[in-house]
């Protein structure tokens, strides 16, 4: 069934996780110029662009889902390489929250766990957006109740080649964050524990 026809490459199609009858997907392009993050019902009603910019070169981007399938999350840049967030807004409400990530903290991916109460990300290499000098780590993200992150570096990731991409993903009982890296040579799949102190 055609769900909608258009001219723009779509892309990162992902089912919402408890509604089968919604899609996340995203307008792939040069971030700055693109309406990059939407959702859209499998009947093909209820397109819906997800994050509206509102400063020139601002970019959204490597979007995804909340485990609970409420909130669309991520990496917002307000403008592109200058200061960045992690950022979610709400299905049902279009609430937004936004935490400030240091420059060093940048990660190409983030993800969640699946209670919701930490998130994880990938790094990035002094080459990529944010410039990071330091930034070649896995990290551990805990929601303050001020608004804020705590971070814990938790794999030194300074000898990946970033080109592949470590994308993090919470295994489903918290415990570890798995992700691809090349540091030992060839691509190999890890798995990291998480800091106990951030368990239930």
């Amino acid at each position: 069934n055609v769900l909608r026809r258009g001219t723009n490459w779509f892309n990162h199609f992902q089912f919402s996780p408890t509604d089968p009858s919604l899609l996340q997907f995203c307008h792939e392009g040069p971030w700055h110029k693109v309406d990059r993050i939407w959702h859209i019902r499998t009947d093909g009603s209820g397109l819906r662009l997800m994050h509206t910019r509102t400063m020139p070169m601002e970019i959204a981007g490597h979007e995804f889902w909340s485990p609970d399938g409420k909130s669309a999350w991520f990496d917002l840049q307000m403008p592109k390489g200058q200061k960045f967030f992690l950022a979610g807004v709400e299905v049902a409400g279009g609430k937004t929250t936004r935490y400030a990530i240091a420059r060093d903290e940048w990660s190409v991916h983030y993800n969640i766990s699946w209670d919701g109460r930490l998130f994880a990300g990938d790094g990035g290499s002094p080459g990529m957006v944010a410039k990071a000098q330091n930034g070649q780590w896995i990290y551990l993200f805990t929601p303050q109740p001020d608004g804020t992150l705590t971070s814990e570096k938790l794999v030194n990731m300074a000898k990946h080649d970033y080109s592949l991409e470590p994308n993090v993903q919470f295994a489903p009982d918290g415990k570890r964050i798995v992700f691809r890296a090349n540091f030992d040579g060839s691509a190999q799949v890890y798995a990291v524990e998480v800091a106990k102190a951030a368990r239930p």
